[in-house]
């Protein structure tokens, strides 16, 4: 059976379901808030806090654009996560909060350094959906030895199977959430029987369901997950929808996740004892990792390519002092390497004068 460790806390098959409230960014750059928020989780009964340890450079372009979310919110896609960076000095802090709590705190990460910041206060990393490509982040993450959750997201099955080779080809373990980048997820685009599909493909790594979805009852797709066999269970969470934010709108609220808690628990007694668990046909979905025209748009946005992160001279060798694998927001990147190519290219010299923040081609090394 799949199961890892965390810390002393057994996670997979065999084990009671791991739940994960994710703060992420919704602590609005304020500690006090965050602090309230792992109080509330805690009360709520989570096995774990999450928050997002994240820097604007680290994630897009400068020049990425705007975009409408899901919410309505029309963002630059840069400035929106200047603006939610969270202070390194937090870190211990918060990991010792969560501690005294007894919530195991970790991360999602988005760069190589966050990889090193968090070393010493984590004992698990997660890796967004947006990041199931990022396959030196991927490698960085596994390389530490500690386990790496990574969601899934709009990424098809070949995508998957490379995220998992890479971890496992560096020394990790790794887990799968299987998620719909949709915010908020309608209960129609749920597809919860994924993590049957994804079970079956990988049968010695822990799945789970990393899920966005609210109305008409948040509830219903985690315990409908849970009951096709999730290990972990992901959700956005809030002190309230009414705060300001990117996230806020999506995200539980403190007695909704209580009750979310609650019901995922009786549903493992029911399984446990043969009994029936009644499943919303909404949310059972094809089963299927798929390219869809929704989440092509999401996809072609957030899915990382190779930038000179400074101007680079004909004749000079790329380094990682001078590339970039970041998220290319509006700019086009058909012409642009995958982020499996960046280890690849280094060492190897520019063919051509490249702009600073210009994406790298197949035609500018040799």
């Amino acid at each position: 059976m799949a199961s890892f460790s965390i810390d002393s806390r057994m996670v997979g098959d065999g084990y009671p379901c791991f739940i994960i409230a994710e703060v992420g960014v919704n602590h609005n750059n304020n500690l006090e808030t965050a602090k309230k928020m792992i109080d509330a989780a805690a009360k709520a009964g989570v096995d774990a806090v999450k928050f997002q340890l994240l820097t604007a450079d680290g994630l897009y372009i400068k020049d990425a654009g705007s975009v409408v979310t899901d919410t309505g919110m029309n963002v630059d896609a840069y400035k929106i996560w200047k603006d939610v960076e969270m202070p390194i000095s937090w870190i211990p802090e918060l990991r010792e909060y969560c501690n005294k709590r007894k919530v195991i705190f970790f991360s999602s990460v988005f760069e190589d350094k966050g990889i090193d910041e968090l070393q010493p206060y984590v004992d698990v990393y997660k890796i967004a959906s947006s990041e199931l490509t990022h396959i030196p982040l991927l490698t960085k993450a596994a390389r530490t030895g500690k386990p790496v959750i990574v969601s899934v997201g709009a990424g098809i099955m070949n995508e998957v199977d490379e995220a998992v080779k890479t971890v496992k080809n560096a020394g990790g373990s790794i887990s799968l959430l299987y998620c719909v980048q949709k915010y908020p997820t309608p209960l129609e685009m749920a597809n919860v029987t994924a993590v049957q599909t994804l079970k079956k493909r990988f049968p010695d790594v822990v799945i789970g369901y990393s899920d966005h979805s609210l109305q008409p009852d948040p509830a219903i797709v985690p315990v409908a997950a849970v009951a096709y066999g999730a290990r972990i269970i992901e959700k956005h969470f809030t002190l309230s929808r009414q705060m300001e934010g990117i996230d806020q709108k999506m995200s539980m609220e403190p007695n909704e996740f209580r009750d979310m808690v609650t019901r995922i628990r009786e549903a493992e007694r029911k399984l446990s004892a043969g009994e029936k668990i009644h499943i919303d046909d909404a949310v059972r979905g094809n089963g299927i990792l798929e390219k869809t025209q929704a989440n092509e748009k999401v996809r072609a946005f957030v899915h990382r390519s190779i930038f000179a992160s400074t101007a680079i001279k004909k004749g000079e060798t790329f380094t990682q002092q001078n590339l970039l694998v970041v998220r290319p927001g509006n700019r086009d990147v058909k012409e642009g390497l995958h982020p499996r190519d960046y280890f690849s290219i280094l060492g190897k010299k520019a063919t051509c004068n490249i702009q600073e923040k210009a994406i790298i081609k197949k035609g500018y090394f040799t």
